[in-house]
């Protein structure tokens, strides 16, 4: 565990100063550090399927992720037209690709190629349209958001270490406890209260609201952590990469917020 602790530090102390930063400049800076992020876990997810024969096109992936996220840096304002025709002569080009390319499983090669787009840029990608939503309000509830994910993995890891013995879902991710789980909601909870009492969100939020993002931070990030998981129990590795040292790859460090960014996006979208 030391080893471990000594190998993650670094990142860590790297990473949280530099996310902030990034946060609170927002625009074109922030949009593109997030693009990055996407590139790279992309990368990863494909580097899954790749381990077990399916051979998705990389470049038809990430030139559709790029409009993804050119989409959502012009959000609230996108031209949709724009993005439709992209998308759709990519979709096209990536069927032809396929045809001429002489590999086996064409099936399996396409969907893998769209579900990446799907899961990854589509998903995670909706943090530059949050920050861009949250520009009048200091990008405190984008900030909100990536803190208490943060919050609620720090709380599910201590539970689960101190209290946890029930495994949750074993199959899946033998090392997640239920107790951890529960352990990370109790942190999110506590996150949201905490940072809405002392005014750190810059919007009055009541309890419901406060429910509906402890139950979409809590909850449904520490399920997307499961989804990933299973990615990788599919392919038979234990990190998505190793870019990071000790904390694995880029996709390990983000699979919370590929759940959590869309749905607290829906969520702000209606206040």
């Amino acid at each position: 565990m030391k080893s471990t602790f000594w190998t993650r530090l670094p990142i860590t102390i790297i990473g949280i100063p530099l996310i902030t930063y990034l946060l609170i400049t927002g625009g074109v800076i922030f949009a593109g550090f997030v693009s990055l992020v996407v590139f790279l876990c992309l990368y990863e997810f494909y580097g899954f399927k790749q381990k077990i024969g399916v051979r998705p096109n990389i470049i038809i992936g990430m030139l559709m992720s790029l409009m993804i996220c050119f989409f959502y840096i012009e959000f609230p304002f996108p031209h949709l037209t724009n993005m439709i025709a992209g998308i759709t002569i990519l979709i096209v080009l990536a069927l032809l690709l396929e045809m001429f390319s002489g590999k086996s499983h064409p099936l399996d090669n396409i969907t893998t190629t769209f579900a990446g787009v799907i899961y990854v840029a589509g998903l995670l990608g909706t943090m530059i349209a949050l920050r861009n939503w949250d520009s009048l309000n200091g990008a405190r509830f984008t900030m909100a958001m990536i803190f208490t994910v943060w919050i609620c993995d720090s709380c599910a890891y201590l539970f689960g270490i101190l209290w946890g013995k029930k495994k949750l879902i074993e199959r899946i991710s033998p090392k997640k406890t239920i107790i951890g789980f529960v352990g990370g909601v109790v942190g999110s909870f506590t996150s949201f209260y905490l940072m809405n009492l002392y005014g750190f969100i810059q919007y009055e939020l009541d309890l419901p609201s406060i429910l509906i993002l402890t139950f979409i931070v809590g909850v449904c990030g520490q399920l997307g952590d499961f989804v990933e998981s299973m990615f990788k129990r599919d392919a038979g590795v234990k990190d998505s990469g190793k870019l990071l040292l000790g904390h694995g790859g880029v996709l390990d460090r983000f699979d919370s917020l590929i759940f959590t960014s869309p749905l607290v996006f829906i969520f702000v979208s209606y206040l």
